[in-house]
């Protein structure tokens, strides 16, 4: 969970029940804090907030709130200050986290990331480049409006399509270099051994018009889906 309030603080909620491991970056500890009792106003606010506490906050805290901090402290949250280390994002130092937890190196890890779009371009930026820096993990950055993932060349791909919560509208990015040959099905307009590359194609404004999406490409693509405004998630 990360602080940026570009999702509807009601899916935090609904997440926390099909997920693991909670982590807030520093800030996002703030919004767990501010934000979901708001969803529950028939039920005590220090109740909710017991029900949605984080297990871990890390970060180089100059964002959370004394008061945040001490509270979810006092409730046995793991609070790891890393000021010491301002070469890393917060983001990364989360992910870190979890890569050397051995209870979770697993081939089914999934990691999603609440609040990482939105608001500062630069934090966006330092947020894809934590998909980069960590290729090999299933990452997902997830706003109100998409879904954001990397999708590395090492692998052929095949996109599974929820269309009661995600599409129709989604693009393929190069990341790090551009793509000598990219081949797709499923979109509206395929592409079949294309380059891509920033200053010349790249796949923005796409379409999804299959139940499966499937990508081969030479180089790491971003894959981006926009997510509906109304999407229940079960």
């Amino acid at each position: 969970m990360l602080s940026s309030s570009s999702t509807n603080a009601s899916h935090d909620s609904l997440l926390y029940s099909g997920t693991q491991l909670h982590i807030c970056a520093d800030g996002g500890a703030n919004r767990v804090f501010d934000e979901l009792p708001h969803f529950f106003p028939h039920e005590d606010v220090s109740d909710v907030r017991k029900r949605y506490k984080p297990d871990v906050i890390k970060g180089d805290m100059d964002s959370i709130r004394d008061e945040v901090r001490d509270f979810y402290s006092g409730l046995g949250s793991r609070i790891d200050d890393e000021s010491h280390d301002q070469n890393t994002t917060d983001l990364h130092k989360c992910i870190a986290y979890i890569h050397d937890l051995p209870d979770l190196k697993t081939p089914n890890l999934f990691i999603l990331v609440v609040g990482a779009l939105g608001g500062r371009f630069d934090h966006e930026m330092g947020n894809i480049n934590v998909l980069c820096r960590f290729a090999n993990t299933r990452i997902v950055l997830l706003s109100d409006d998409c879904l954001i993932q990397l999708l590395p060349n090492t692998h052929h791909h095949e996109i599974h399509i929820n269309p009661s919560v995600e599409g129709p509208h989604c693009g393929l990015i190069p990341i790090k270099m551009p793509s000598a040959s990219t081949t797709t099905t499923g979109l509206k307009w395929n592409l079949a051994n294309s380059e891509m590359r920033f200053g010349g194609l790249v796949s923005t404004s796409n379409i999804v018009k299959e139940s499966v999406v499937t990508v081969q490409s030479e180089s790491d693509l971003l894959w981006t889906i926009s997510i509906k405004q109304d999407m229940n998630i079960q």
